[in-house]
């Protein structure tokens, strides 16, 4: 789907975790538009000068041996070069590209030119969020156990079921991390710490079971109990705490992707 977007004549924004395989559908992506006869020029997000040269250099804009233009100069020279030729600008990592580059990619899309972005949760501003997007979500058990066996494969080692399945739990769907701690299994590594952050969020459940015994207020009111009445109230109360502790945690991330 994503190289038949871009194929369309849209960009694309790739956006996940760390590790969780942007770079590898973003490779993947780019075979497909090369084998479709797209020129494609993937820069990595060096300093700001530093990337726009790189640019500059994989298009032809400017030759080894030619003085570099000052960064405003390589800027005109490439979007004059891409509005004139039909082409695909790439760049893994683009969370750390700085707010000035991040706003002439916004001028280069205004223009109509493609872009394939990858990035790690970025912020929900500029050119993020101008660009479609598509998530790269959390492999199933399955996938991430065929990556635990085939780089344990590589390691010579042979891990039984229950060895795979206590280690997947320290993995949440991530295939880095799936190979990460299949390594550190080798070297006898305990690595009890989990790096992941696909947890589920029991808030609700928390509150749905409090509501649930703030309903003995009512019942010690019609049984004319004291003792009821009193636990009610006081389940009450701490719901009402509860509430408001929770609203004065940090909001949502208003980064993309989390």
């Amino acid at each position: 789907m994503a190289s038949e977007t871009l194929l369309a004549g849209s960009s694309l924004l790739i956006v996940g975790g760390a590790g969780c395989g942007k770079t590898t559908l973003l490779r993947f992506v780019v075979s497909e538009l090369e084998k479709a006869g797209l020129l494609v020029m993937a820069a990595q997000p060096s300093g700001g000068k530093q990337f726009l040269t790189d640019i500059a250099f994989g298009l032809g804009v400017i030759e080894l041996g030619e003085k570099i233009p000052t960064t405003s100069g390589l800027q005109i020279l490439i979007a004059d070069f891409l509005s004139k030729n039909e082409a695909v600008l790439v760049c893994d990592d683009a969370h750390r590209l700085s707010v000035s580059l991040r706003g002439w990619l916004e001028e280069l899309l205004a223009s109509g030119q493609r872009l394939l972005l990858a990035a790690t949760f970025p912020p929900s501003r500029d050119i993020f969020l101008k660009l479609p997007r598509i998530e790269c979500k959390p492999l199933p058990s399955s996938a991430i156990r065929g990556v635990m066996k085939d780089a344990a494969r590589e390691l010579g080692l042979e891990l039984t079921p229950a060895q795979i399945s206590s280690l997947q739990e320290r993995c949440g769907g991530n295939p880095m991390l799936a190979k990460r701690v299949v390594r550190e299994h080798s070297l006898g590594m305990s690595g009890d710490q989990l790096d992941h952050t696909q947890w589920i969020d029991g808030t609700p459940l928390i509150l749905a079971g409090l509501l649930c015994f703030s309903v003995l207020r009512f019942i010690g009111r019609g049984m004319q109990s004291t003792d009821l009445y009193l636990i009610g109230g006081i389940v009450t109360v701490a719901i009402g705490i509860f509430r408001l502790l929770l609203w004065s945690l940090p909001r949502k991330s208003n980064k993309l992707g989390t």
